[in-house]
């Protein structure tokens, strides 16, 4: 690294002093910023070698410092420190919650990102990399548990929805909602917990991992999904399964994963599992997984709030049993019932043209009606008892106004 750099601002990035660990700091330059002559900032390096520099000395110098900054050819050094000193930072009060977000989120989409991608490749590179999230987890595992780390995930409700993040939140809120519920699961010891807040925040990072082998014209098509590629997106959890089967994970872990979609009526997949046949586990990653999704703004539909989005989860259905029956259309991907006969035209290959396209338009406003009759009410998919202790694990964040509901 060069002493000094004269740049536009583009070839660093900014790191705040506080989230720097002085007794394990490895060997990245710091560069502070002088400000800007006709649109060029001086970048002037503070440290080169901080082996030379005595830990006490390193954390007064920390202290004197606003903003630092690192030059992006070491971008990869940094990344892997905080990694490493992850529980350092997220266990620093002088951090906001909103920078240890930020670095939490910035950080573990990587981690799935890396895990999503070894689906191409051997399944040792599986192996690894889910052992790699393991280990971010583990490390993350106390600040991800907590109450007040809810506030990072209010700050992100009404995002986009993407893949990773999602996969991200859905783990958190597995984590947040065990750690508030022990007695679910007989209150543990305290190992005992952790290793169930591991299992469960894994099994919600990877819930979606399957979709890595659903055809990427259907995972990003911009609006809703027709019968034939609802089918194929129902067949994610079991391809979650296949990736990782040999990685031999533990069984509460891949029933999460697998039985995620499983409704409290036995109307879900891919097992249509119904009430106690559904593991404890899958029944919490569900309901964090709907709560995110219908959080999340879609291009063909917008985000609801925390409060609109656990309103529809517990309400009771007028028209189940209309939306039942659209269900089971898309799972036999079923053309819809209907007769057309096309009487102004005499060409039999026109007519029959004409006719398809009336079929193909009646599909689409049933796949229509079907989305919107699921906003009517999803009480028939969740545990009544565990999604109203949902509830009362978000309302003890302030970030969370859900008093209407309680």
């Amino acid at each position: 690294m060069e002493l000094e750099y004269f740049d536009d601002g583009s070839s660093f990035f900014a790191v705040a002093p506080f989230s720097i660990d002085p007794a394990t700091l490895t060997d990245f330059s710091l560069f502070e910023r002088y400000p800007a002559r006709n649109g060029i900032f001086r970048f002037r390096c503070l440290l080169t070698n901080t082996k030379l520099v005595a830990v006490e000395r390193l954390k007064k110098m920390l202290g004197t410092w606003d903003t630092l900054y690192i030059h992006n050819a070491e971008a990869q050094d940094y990344k892997a420190y905080l990694r490493e000193n992850l529980e350092f930072i997220l266990n620093n009060d002088a951090i906001s919650i909103s920078k240890k977000t930020s670095i939490l989120v910035n950080l573990s989409t990587d981690a799935i990102k890396e895990t999503f991608a070894a689906s191409f490749v051997p399944r040792s590179k599986i192996r690894e990399t889910v052992e790699n999230l393991e280990k971010f987890v583990s490390r993350a595992l106390d600040f991800l548990s907590s109450i007040e780390s809810l506030k990072g995930i209010a700050a992100m409700i009404g995002h986009d929805y993407d893949t990773h993040t999602h996969s991200v939140k859905v783990g958190w809120l597995c984590a947040v909602f065990i750690k508030a519920n022990p007695d679910l699961f007989g209150n543990p010891g305290r190992e005992q917990l952790r290793q169930l807040l591991l299992q469960a925040t894994v099994a919600g990072c990877l819930h979606d991992l399957g979709k890595v082998k659903i055809p990427e014209n259907v995972i990003n098509k911009p609006g809703r999904l027709d019968n034939l590629e609802y089918v194929l997106m129902q067949s994610h959890p079991a391809f979650a399964i296949a990736l990782l089967y040999e990685k031999e994970l533990p069984d509460e872990t891949l029933q999460a994963i697998l039985y995620h979609h499983e409704n409290e009526d036995g109307s879900g997949y891919p097992c249509g599992l119904a009430g106690d046949e559904i593991p404890l586990p899958a029944k919490i990653c569900h309901i964090a997984d709907v709560f995110d999704a219908l959080t999340s703004a879609r291009p063909y539909k917008q985000e609801k709030t925390p409060a609109e989005a656990l309103k529809i989860m517990a309400g009771k259905n007028p028209y189940l049993d209309t939306l039942k029956i659209f269900e089971a259309e898309a799972a036999k991907n079923a053309h819809p019932p209907v007769t057309t006969i096309v009487r102004d035209e005499y060409d039999p290959k026109l007519r029959r043209l004409k006719e398809r396209h009336i079929i193909e338009e009646v599909a689409a406003k049933r796949v229509d009606a079907r989305v919107k009759l699921q906003d009517q009410g999803m009480s028939h998919c969740f545990d009544a008892e565990l999604l109203k202790r949902f509830i009362v694990t978000l309302s003890k964040s302030d970030s969370f106004d859900l008093s209407g509901l309680l």
